[in-house]
């Protein structure tokens, strides 16, 4: 919202105190700033806070994901050594991950403000990394699914963690592009993992060690690498901000302040958790964005298996993993674009997403095409559908709300929910109906999906509504006069 009609709420002092409410007739939110001045601040904030948060998701990924690369890279040894290719085992250690990540999101939320930044996610990046590595030495399917259950306890608080971090740096008119450049480019990266983790794996035989084992091995090593770097270069919230001057904070405490009135934190409370949760909004776009990493989740886990079907070998599966997840970076570009410069299409893009997924799909599996290019091209476009829409829901549902403690509560929420996407993704697409092409995870995806595209829908005219009774009503939404729904 770049208009603000009145500053009902209260503007921040430079030392993150605020004044008392006043009414301040504001055009823009960098009205009174020198705008090179407001330029210069913020690409110090994009330097400082975007590549170190880049580098944590991506490793991030790599590492909840690796169990695909490590298989397809070794998979008769591991199979035969700690016997993953029996029954439902594979699926069983996938889906263990996601137990505790769903269930520490919104608790993880609480301990990132009250123990900082810098010392929760690095130390949560840290103790992965040391799983990881107890990873490379597990000697059956059982304590590989243990080890994976608590990875899931620390990388819970991680993605909530970075996507309610940017939302409290940025206002809601930066907020998409933002978030597009930080999983876009966490996703392409993570994807370079395959053809290292296939380098890591030529290691067979090292020190009485299989190939599987030196895969899990090193990326927890550098996993700790990133940590040990992420303690210090990590920045906290805007308030506690020390790499700012003190004219620099207060500039971007007062952008936030007249952007949606929350510049000043409110704790994340567990009775302020009960009266979120009587929101609709927050499930909502928590569906949304499970829709979208079911299919990502899919794909990351089941794609080796869809190339092999298609007729590659491993080594060919590990390298054409990388062109979707290429393509995907200019597409989500754009849509992030969009969805900050023209605020009332952020619905569009989700639903043009959504609507790519339910394409690709179709188009990958054995449903909807028979000939290989044609397949293949479905990859492009599904990947697409999911990398595109997993940023942008994240944002349109920062932008769909005020408070600080909101806002931590809707990114635990949403990144919950794409925990089960995780879950679903790892039932849907069940490893006996591997030779049917997963038919079942197929058209679930679709399905999940097409819902998307109707709540989507209706949301924007929902928020349209709302928006018009502010306008002739003087109904107050989310607490603040000025508010108004960008959909």
């Amino acid at each position: 919202m770049s208009e603000i009609k009145g500053d009902m709420s209260r503007t921040p002092s430079p030392d993150g105190g605020a004044k008392e409410a006043q009414v301040v007739p504001v055009v823009d939110i960098d009205d009174g700033f020198d705008p090179q001045f407001v330029k210069r601040t913020m690409r110090k904030v994009d330097w400082r806070l975007i590549p170190i948060l880049i580098a944590m998701y991506t490793i991030s990924l790599i590492d909840r994901t690796n169990l695909a690369t490590a298989r397809a890279a070794n998979k008769v040894k591991m199979d035969r050594e700690i016997g993953t290719g029996y029954g439902q085992r594979y699926t069983i250690i996938t889906l263990t991950f996601f137990i505790p990540y769903i269930i520490l999101e919104i608790p993880s939320q609480i301990g990132l403000r009250y123990f900082g930044v810098r010392n929760w996610l690095s130390a949560a990046v840290f103790l992965w990394g040391i799983i990881m590595i107890c990873m490379g030495f597990a000697p059956n399917w059982n304590t590989l699914a243990g080890l994976r259950a608590v990875l899931g306890v620390f990388e819970a608080a991680l993605f909530p963690g970075c996507a309610y971090l940017l939302s409290c740096w940025y206002p809601r008119r930066s907020m998409a592009s933002r978030n597009v450049l930080f999983y876009t480019s966490s996703a392409v990266l993570g994807n370079f993992a395959t053809i290292l983790g296939y380098a890591f794996s030529l290691m067979n035989g090292t020190r009485g060690l299989s190939g599987w084992s030196w895969i899990f091995i090193w990326f927890g090593i550098l996993t700790v690498i990133i940590a040990i770097i992420a303690y210090f270069a990590l920045v906290d919230f805007p308030d506690r901000a020390t790499f700012l001057s003190e004219e620099e904070r207060h500039l971007v405490l007062t952008r936030i302040q007249r952007d949606r009135a929350d510049s000043v934190h409110d704790p994340l409370t567990w009775t302020k958790i009960v009266k979120y949760s009587k929101d609709f909004k927050p499930w909502l776009f928590a569906w949304f964005f499970m829709s979208a990493t079911v299919s990502s989740y899919a794909l990351a886990y089941f794609l080796p298996v869809i190339l092999a079907d298609l007729g590659f070998t491993n080594v060919q599966s590990m390298v054409l993993n990388i062109p979707p997840n290429a393509w995907s970076v200019i597409p989500a570009l754009v849509t992030g674009y969009i969805a900050d410069k023209f605020r009332h299409m952020r619905a569009a893009v989700v639903i043009f997403s959504a609507i790519c997924i339910i394409v690709g799909t179709a188009m990958y599996s054995q449903l909807g095409a028979n000939q290989k290019v044609a397949r293949y091209a479905g990859i492009f476009i599904a990947v697409q559908g999911g990398n595109c829409n997993v940023p942008l829901v994240l944002s349109w549902a920062q932008t769909s709300i005020r408070a600080q403690s909101k806002r931590a509560f809707m990114a635990a929420v949403v990144v919950c929910f794409g925990g089960l996407g995780g879950i679903l993704a790892s039932v849907a697409f069940n490893q006996n109906e591997a030779k049917k092409g997963y038919r079942s995870g197929v058209i679930f995806t679709m399905v999940i999906n097409a819902v998307t595209v109707i709540g989507a829908a209706v949301l924007h005219f929902w928020m349209r509504n709302q928006n018009r009774r502010a306008e002739r009503d003087s109904k107050v939404l989310e607490e603040d006069v000025n508010f108004r729904y960008q959909g």
